[in-house]
């Protein structure tokens, strides 16, 4: 939920964060969620980023293949689903694959693996999120 409520909240300022990754997630003691590491960030109009950006397993396959289009705040909900993935297995997306093949597999749109184990509910999430989003 709380993450949600972060992603909302770019995608409603136009923004695109190009970095979504547990790494990049930070919880406090009580329990407070921030998404951190906006180094990447950019303020977009719809679709008109053309700049591969990011940490190559957590990379919407529309950054990675860019073909002349540009790509927009959608791209962070490939990210979401990846995070989600990486939460919940407790291991980086595409693994065991080395950066430049899991870059690769990404830029012919193939999704990572998703275990058979996770609930039903968890695969639906991160299989919708795990969707190219060029028509967004």
């Amino acid at each position: 939920m709380w993450f949600t409520v972060c992603l909302s909240s770019i995608l409603f300022f136009s923004c695109i964060k190009r970095d979504i990754k547990c790494a990049n997630i930070l919880v406090d003691a009580s329990g407070s969620v921030k998404l951190a590491d906006f180094g990447l960030a950019k303020v977009t109009k719809f679709n008109d980023v053309k700049s591969c950006k990011g940490t190559a397993f957590w990379m919407a396959p529309e950054v990675v293949n860019l073909k002349n289009q540009g790509y927009g705040p959608p791209a962070d909900i490939w990210s979401l689903g990846c995070t989600v993935l990486e939460m919940l297995t407790r291991k980086v997306p595409y693994s065991p694959l080395e950066w430049m093949q899991a870059l690769y597999r990404i830029g012919k749109g193939e999704p990572p693996t998703v275990p058979d184990s996770l609930s039903k509910d968890a695969r639906d999430f991160i299989l919708q999120c795990l969707q190219m989003h060029l028509w967004l």
